[in-house]
């Protein structure tokens, strides 16, 4: 089985009732963990991760999605330029963010390269994670 990762660095605009601010994530999959994205947002105070469903990633390109603590949707910037906004809620509050949806369509070929989709099941290993269960 393919262990590569793929990872993609992306520049964020914070937006908020201020001046937009520029933000780094690093977007991350893990075929070990195949439906899953992390993104590591890298902040003034430290990097804060997340984690999604790669399919969330992929579908919030298209319409608004998501329940909860992370929701996206395309979006047009004032240039008519299409982005991806993505919304962080948590108890501490609420960060919404953009993205380039070029950068995004990037990451998500180069993971479907490593998993395409359909086939997230063949990664899984069952036996291990009961293994890690029982250990605990």
């Amino acid at each position: 089985m393919e262990t590569t990762t793929v990872r993609r660095d992306l520049d964020l605009t914070l937006v908020g009732p201020d001046v937009p601010v520029l933000v780094t994530a690093v977007l991350e999959y893990q075929p070990r963990d195949p439906y899953a994205v992390t993104a590591v947002i890298l902040t003034t105070s430290g990097p804060v991760s997340w984690m999604f469903a790669r399919d969330l990633l992929d579908e919030g390109l298209v319409h608004e999605v998501g329940d909860g603590d992370v929701q996206l949707a395309p979006v047009r910037d004032d240039d008519g330029h299409t982005t991806v906004q993505l919304r962080l809620s948590s108890p501490d509050g609420v960060a919404v963010l953009e993205a380039s949806t070029d950068g995004v369509l990037d990451f998500l070929a180069r993971s479907y390269g490593l998993v395409p989709p359909g086939t997230e099941p063949a990664f899984l290993d069952i036996d291990g994670m009961i293994g890690a269960l029982l250990a605990h």
